[in-house]
């Protein structure tokens, strides 16, 4: 009778443990920042905006879903150039919003949400910007318990039909560096 309560309670734990967790996190508890290279190559151009919103489930070890990025909130420091990107470039009034889904991103051997930790790991996901959807890669890494974490990657604004921008002759390069941080990760279940 008490290997099968035994049996019974393994069964029960080895089935939560393999049940899908939601995870969720807000705007505010990130970032998000690209780097674009002019032409010529003396000119770096900068920017941030608020951190994204994700929509994630947990389940054998193994992450889907996607982050949802509102392109609105990109600043770079300068008014002009900033009207311009979002504007011009971007077009916020029509696409505001870029998405990047997991259909299916694992997570390294061992990785558990009681201990999250991962380092430079690599990842591929479907970015959807400017209503066009293409596969990016790059790396990511887990750094903390409330499952923090960053991402980094590159586009190509052609992939997307977004002009590459210029002004004043200072064009800037088709390749931009993006980088995603989640300072905080939420279960919802």
């Amino acid at each position: 009778m008490r290997n099968k309560i035994v049996i019974t309670a393994m069964t029960i734990l080895s089935l939560s443990a393999n049940a899908a967790i939601q995870l969720t996190s807000n705007p505010k508890d990130g970032m998000v920042e690209f780097e674009a290279i002019g032409r010529p190559s003396m000119l770096k151009i900068k920017g941030a905006g608020e951190g994204a919103t994700s929509n994630l489930q947990f389940e054998n070890n193994m992450l889907t879903g996607d982050i949802r990025f509102s392109l609105k909130s990109l600043k770079t420091g300068i008014e002009l150039r900033d009207e311009h990107l979002l504007n011009k470039y971007l077009q916020v009034g029509q696409f505001a919003e870029a998405k990047l889904t997991f259909n299916q991103f694992n997570l390294p051997k061992g990785f558990s949400l009681v201990n999250p930790t991962a380092t430079n790991q690599a990842f591929k996901a479907i970015l959807n910007l400017h209503n066009i959807q293409k596969e990016v890669s790059g790396f990511y890494s887990i750094t903390s318990a409330n499952l923090g974490s960053n991402a980094s990657f590159e586009i190509r604004l052609s992939d997307f039909n977004i002009e590459i921008p210029s002004y004043l002759g200072v064009k800037v390069a088709d390749i931009v560096k993006i980088k995603v941080f989640l300072n905080k990760i939420m279960k919802v279940n």
